[in-house]
């Protein structure tokens, strides 16, 4: 088969990879069909970040099964799921609780297209091994496009997280979305107001974004003004520090930050202002799995569109390509075969 391969910073390119085979009989083989550009992506092609190449690319995508274990109960060859980013036993102590991003059967932090836990293969590939199938894979409701929830296995579910959980316990909430990153912002727009937002804003200095999220419902023009402090919920989307800082300082007494954007260095936060607030922040890698059919349901139901963030949809000869250029969403497609 072949991998989409970072072989050095900017270098993608399809190699020849062995086959992977059916490790258990908790196994699945699966085939990717849609595999959409996580907003980590082009950061890990560029080198900006502590993972170092050679490494199989992609950690979102729906996929259609090819073969199975014998001890999978739930699926069957020809089936269409959606492949959560994170490896997951689905019966240790941390995912029985929910918290599968945190699974003790596998290496910390394992899982498809970045080498943070080992290599696992990556989900632009022509195919992958799922080592706990009936764990970790969601089976996608019949007619629900493809296309449309590529990104359920990382960024569109980690969006309804950010949003859901906190907007739980507040009633007619306002809502600022700071954004940054290439796609994160904008579907946290959609997420914010399927979780029942009063109103939802958005702060970036990216115009295509600005447009991109005006369209999913949220107010925009927000950058040359003071943000007063009334904001029940921040989900910040973002890798720069100052916007971080903004977003912050908005906060309402008993507000929350979800930060959701990935920075790897120490940002400064106002901590004190935040104490003399009553204020909670929110950081971690989102343990999916539980949250995807929610998700899933959320997108086949008219609640939210992915596809307002405009993705690039190109044939999988095209992605080493199209996956370096400045887009707010890539998706790579293939023919089924089953």
């Amino acid at each position: 088969m072949k991998a989409l391969m970072v072989q050095g910073h900017g270098q993608l390119a399809w190699l020849e990879a062995p086959d992977p085979q059916l490790a258990t009989p908790a196994s699945a083989l699966v085939r990717p069909i849609a595999s959409a550009s996580c907003d980590l992506d082009r950061r890990l092609i560029a080198g900006t970040t502590p993972f170092k190449p050679p490494f199989a690319l992609g950690h979102e995508c729906v996929a259609e099964v090819l073969e199975v274990g014998s001890a999978v109960r739930n699926l069957r060859r020809g089936d269409l799921v959606s492949v959560p980013w994170k490896i997951a036993c689905g019966s240790c102590a941390q995912c029985l609780v929910g918290r599968s991003s945190a699974c003790t059967a596998v290496p910390r932090m394992a899982c498809y297209g970045v080498p943070a836990g080992g290599h696992w293969g990556g989900l632009f590939s022509e195919q992958v091994l799922v080592p706990f199938a009936d764990a970790m894979l969601v089976p996608l409701p019949a007619g629900l496009d493809p296309l449309a929830v590529a990104s359920a296995s990382d960024n569109l579910t980690d969006a309804w997280v950010a949003a859901s959980r906190p907007l739980a316990t507040r009633q007619d909430a306002r809502v600022l979305v700071v954004g940054g990153t290439e796609s994160l912002g904008v579907l946290a727009v959609q997420m914010a107001r399927a979780a029942g937002a009063a109103s939802v804003d958005y702060l970036d200095e990216h115009p295509l974004r600005q447009q991109l999220a005006a369209r999913s419902g949220a107010g925009v023009d927000l950058m040359g003004r003071d943000l007063d402090r009334s904001y029940d919920l921040v989900i910040s989307a973002t890798r720069d520090h100052q916007a971080l800082r903004r977003g912050l300082l908005a906060l309402a007494p008993g507000g929350h930050c979800s930060c959701i954007g990935i920075i790897f260095d120490d940002p400064k936060i106002p901590l004190f202002d935040m104490y003399l607030r009553d204020v909670t922040f929110s950081v971690g890698a989102c343990s999916v799995q539980q949250h995807i059919p929610k998700v899933l349901d959320l997108v086949h139901s008219g609640c939210c569109d992915p596809l307002l963030v405009e993705p690039q949809v190109v044939g999988w000869e095209d992605a080493p390509q199209a996956l370096i250029q400045p887009l707010t969403k890539c998706i790579v497609v293939r023919e089924r075969i089953t």
